[in-house]
């Protein structure tokens, strides 16, 4: 059986590599892990993992199957803990009428370390000896395959653009195909915020007959602008519709106008709202969307991914994406890596 494992194994590899290298030249990454090929290998390797862990756990699959339960409520309550605890030291930190929302939070971070204690315990208990978890390394493995072969199938991203005026909603979206999907709730950007390194510049643009002319460079020496014997405070320099940077229109013939470069950009920020309703009755959902720190409402995930501007608007460039198998995944993975750590650091005493 030792044998036909491995000969299995290497032919599966030996599969990989021709695909890889043959395909990825023509069709790159995305198309060759999305081909029926991939998909078809990806179904043997969860298939051999089930059959593996079970094998593994011959005699005693009831305490595999109870001490993955037990451990997945482990990794809940350690979840719980940091989130909550988190939100707890945020609101605490703000003081006021947060404390009410500090307390609340703190005590579901509690109720994360009981969750932990508890199952931490059984899940202790139950998984006794080392063969148990190398079958359960095996069968998050398939958990984790068969979360990624559901998003394969079932997984819709596309790009948004929303402007950040507070009135433009998003409902639904529309697909390459003509279909549109409905997202279940309401999505909208009240604001957009773009913060700059202290690095700005300021430039003169001189006109003739009515076009940008030549561009001068202009010091800034603490709150002043200087170009040869002028100079202007900085705070008269104004935004305008239109005009998203500040300037100062410069009297005199030419005409000039006095520009300031913004600085690189440091971060950007939207404010989004959600309206959403559960169990019948209206929610508000409001979060920072950041790079780097998506927002969730129901099924979906949104990601900033840039922005424009386009005249007086601000255009935010969003990413959605709706996986159905993100958790099954992500579950597969963290178990992957427990139960690695587990049976490789699990005394070694049990031999006969």
């Amino acid at each position: 059986m030792t044998a036909l494992l491995k000969g299995g194994l290497m032919a599966l590899g030996a599969a990989c590599v021709l695909l890889l290298a043959g395909a990825f030249p023509l069709l790159g990454a995305p198309a060759v892990y999305r081909s029926g090929a991939m998909l078809l290998l990806g179904a043997l390797v969860v298939l051999l993992c089930l059959w593996g862990g079970w094998r593994l756990a011959a005699g005693r699959r009831g305490q595999l199957v109870f001490g993955l339960v037990f451990l997945f409520f482990t990794v809940t309550g350690l979840s719980m803990l940091v989130q909550y605890g988190a939100k707890a030291l945020e609101y605490a930190g703000i003081g006021g009428p947060m404390w009410a929302g500090a307390v609340g939070m703190g005590c579901v971070a509690l109720t994360g370390v009981v969750f932990m204690a508890v199952f931490g315990f059984l899940c202790y208990r139950v998984m006794n000896q080392r063969v148990l978890w190398l079958a359960g390394v095996h069968w998050a493995l398939a958990l984790l395959g068969t979360g990624a072969f559901v998003d394969a199938a079932c997984e819709v991203r596309m790009p948004v653009t929303l402007p950040a005026d507070a009135k433009t909603e998003l409902t639904e979206l529309f697909l390459d195909d003509g279909r549109h999907i409905p997202l279940g709730f309401r999505l909208r950007i009240d604001a957009f915020t773009v913060r700059h390194y202290d690095d700005a510049t300021y430039t003169i643009y001189a006109f003739e007959n009515g076009r940008p002319g030549q561009a001068r460079q202009v010091e800034r020496r603490g709150e002043t602008l200087h170009l040869g014997a002028e100079s202007w405070p900085v705070s008269e320099l104004k935004t305008a519709p239109g005009m998203p940077h500040p300037f100062l229109m410069l009297p005199g013939n030419p005409a000039r106008v006095l520009v300031q470069n913004p600085g690189t950009v440091k971060d950007y920020c939207a404010s989004v709202v959600a309206f959403t309703d559960h169990r019948g009755r209206p929610e508000t959902h409001k979060a920072e969307l950041r790079v780097n720190t998506p927002f969730a409402c129901k099924d979906w995930r949104f990601s900033l991914s840039s922005y424009r501007q386009a005249g007086d608007t601000t255009e935010v460039l969003l990413q959605a994406r709706r996986a159905p198998g993100r958790f099954a995944a992500l579950a597969g993975m963290v178990g992957v890596i427990i139960c690695t750590a587990v049976w490789c650091w699990w005394r070694k005493e049990e031999q006969a």
